[in-house]
Formats: structure tokens, sequence, C-alpha cells
């Protein structure tokens, strides 16, 4: 389901003006990838490389440029479609659970790792590294930015849709401009002479004039999209690469605690562990976290249920009593069996509400090693 606006965060004319917004940028997005794809594979494929003698070039140009756009559109599909990562329920329960043992600190424009902030937006304590969008009126779990062109969040869930459209949208324009470029400057030629009123001579190929102006046009519209998009991806690529994200970097109150000291290691983060996956549009196969605590530079923890050990590895995520044993580490859940009045902002929330499972859970053994990069590491095992 779409996320909707939250009451308030926007008067009536503002939420139409955005819906407004929103669909213009939708229908251009749609409009020119149609136009691409129509005159790339119709005007390039079926007329121009026919009329100049290069029929055998037809397949492959064919294969490469749909296989990279089909990637592209797929893709962007899922990036805009797709929860960017709403925090889940599992977490409000948790908070629920654990009452005053969670400590809620007020939210800053700095890196506060191990801390659950407090959302005045949505009056409930979120993760480490979320966010709140007043556009999707919810907050994100690692949240990078509201994407106007994809009318959603970048986000937990759809942050590795939204690199590789950048990507595929890239090499689709590359695919495009160079197995057109000889025809390019031959319509670039036509253009002109028709300008200034020269008649076409008996060497050039027969092909319709509207044919040749619509060539052109694709051809100048796929190298403005080539320079935006690599200017994009460049920039998102050295996020992704030093684990963070367009909100985190901007920060300066300390070095990043989430670097996990390597460019692979760091994709990781997003992408999931290393595999074929990482080239297709589909969620991480083996993901390296659960969106609501990350691995820090300076702490791995060790344990799972299935015995394994690694880093990123055997917590079971997708288990929610194993993911509850990170998060009471991760955000240094204190014990208490009894639960104190709290005077201030907290004071009767729901959160708060006295529990006895606010127990802590015993660590098995902590040390600290130097790993390869001679950053201290403290490693606890559960």
């Amino acid at each position: 389901a779409r996320l909707s606006q939250s009451d308030g965060t926007f008067g009536p004319m503002a939420s139409i003006v955005q819906s407004g917004r929103s669909a213009c940028y939708s229908l251009l997005v749609f409009v020119v990838f149609a136009y691409e794809a129509c005159v790339y594979n119709v005007v390039f494929i079926g007329l121009i490389l026919p009329g100049v003698g290069k029929d055998d070039f037809r397949l492959p140009f064919a294969v490469v440029f749909n296989l990279f756009f089909a990637l592209a559109v797929l893709s962007y599909l899922r990036a805009r479609l797709s929860d960017p990562g709403a925090v889940p329920q599992s977490w409000q329960r948790f908070v629920s659970s654990v009452g005053d043992g969670l400590s809620i600190a007020p939210p800053r424009l700095e890196w506060q790792p191990g801390k659950a902030t407090y959302c005045g937006h949505c009056g409930v304590p979120r993760p480490e590294r979320a966010h709140h969008c007043r556009h999707c009126g919810v907050c994100i779990l690692r949240m990078d930015h509201h994407c106007p062109w994809l009318s959603n969040c970048v986000g937990f869930k759809n942050h590795k849709f939204f690199i590789l459209a950048l990507g595929y949208g890239v090499l689709a324009c590359i695919a495009a401009i160079s197995s057109g470029f000889p025809e390019l400057l031959a319509s670039f030629e036509i253009f002109t002479r028709l300008q200034k009123g020269v008649v076409a001579s008996k060497s050039q190929p027969d092909i319709p004039v509207l044919a040749v102006y619509a060539f052109l046009l694709s051809g100048v519209i796929a190298l403005c999209l080539m320079m935006l998009l690599s200017v994009m991806l460049a920039a998102h690529l050295e996020l992704v690469a030093h684990n963070s994200t367009t909100i985190e970097g901007h920060y300066d109150n300390m070095p990043n605690p989430f670097d996990q000291g390597g460019n692979l290691s760091n994709f990781a983060q997003v992408f999931g562990a290393f595999g074929l996956d990482w080239l297709l549009p589909v969620p991480p196969r083996r993901p390296m976290t659960d969106g609501v605590s990350f691995e820090r530079t300076d702490q791995r923890i060790l344990g799972g249920p299935a015995g394994q050990q690694g880093q990123g590895q055997g917590y079971g995520w997708d288990q929610e009593l194993s993911a509850e044993k990170v998060w009471r580490v991760r955000y240094r859940v204190r014990a208490t069996s009894k639960q104190s009045d709290k005077e201030g902002l907290f004071s009767g929330s729901w959160w708060a509400t006295p529990t006895p499972c606010a127990n802590q859970v015993p660590l098995i053994a902590q040390s600290s090693v130097l790993d390869g990069s001679g950053v201290k590491r403290t490693i606890i095992q559960l």
C-alpha cells in the first residue's frame, strides 16, 4: 500500500499542489521512457539501420539497449512502488515491552549511534538512522531522501532499487548514444542542411524527415539524461561506499560510526551479501541488517539461532526474538523490573507502560580486538 500523508502535515491546498507536482513528474518520466524506447526500436532499429545498410547490427544493438532499458524501468518501478522502509510494528512492540529500559534521545542533525530518538510528528520513538518524511507522513528506516521523480522516499527497503535505476539508466543512455553515434551525426547534418534550404544529395539514405528529427531529439534527450544520471549516480555511490546517506553526509560531530572499513562491506549494507542478486532489481537475498539496528565500526555482535557467527550473519533478522536480542544490546536497554513515573516529555506515553518483559539479554562473552585496518572493535557474544 502506498504511504499517505499524516493529518496536519499539510493544508488542503498544499496537498493538492503536492499531488499535482507528483503527477507531473510521473507523467514526464513515463513520457520520456516511452519516447526513447519507441524511437530507438522503431526509428533507429526499424528504419535507419536498414536504410544505411547495417542490418547485421540490428539484433545485437536491440538486445543490448533493451536489456539495460528493461532493467532500468524495472528498477525504477521497484523503487517507486516499494515500501521505502516504514518503521515496523515489531519495533513498536519492542519499545513497549522494554519501557523505561530504553533511553529516548531528542533528534539532532548529527550521528546518534545506538540511540532511539523521539519523532515529534509521529509521537513515538524511532530507531537509529530513521527520519521523518513530511511528504510521506511517516518515519523511514535509514532514510536517504524523498525523491519527487519517484513520488516516494528512498530508504532502507528501496535504496538498492534506486541505485540500480540510476546505474542501468546511465548504461541504457550509453548504449543508445554509442550504437547510434554515426547516424546521429548524419541526422544532425541533414537537419542543418534542411534549415539552410539545401536539397539532400542522392547518396543520402531515403529516410523520412520526421524520423530524422525524432531520432535526433532522442539523442539529445539521451545525452542530457546520461550526464544528469551520471552525476547523481556518482554522488550516491560515494555515499554508499562509506555507508552513509544524503542526510548523514552533512554530519560532522564524529567519524561515521557505521563505516565498515571497506567499500565492499559498505555496499553490502545496502545490497546484501555479495552475489548475482546485486545486479537484479530484487530484495537482497542475504541482507546484512534489518534496518532497525546497524553494524557499528567499533562493535561486532556474534551468535545467532543457527549458531552462525560473523559480520552481519546469524542474527536471524526474520525471527523477531533473535532481532530483539540484538536490539537490546545495540540500544543499551537497561535491566529493570519496576518502572518509575517519568516527568516531562515522555510522561504517560504508551511505550513507558510497566512490563515484566524488560530484562536485559545476558552476554556470553565480551572482548576487544584489532581488525586488519587497526581499528579497535568490541566483540560481543550473545
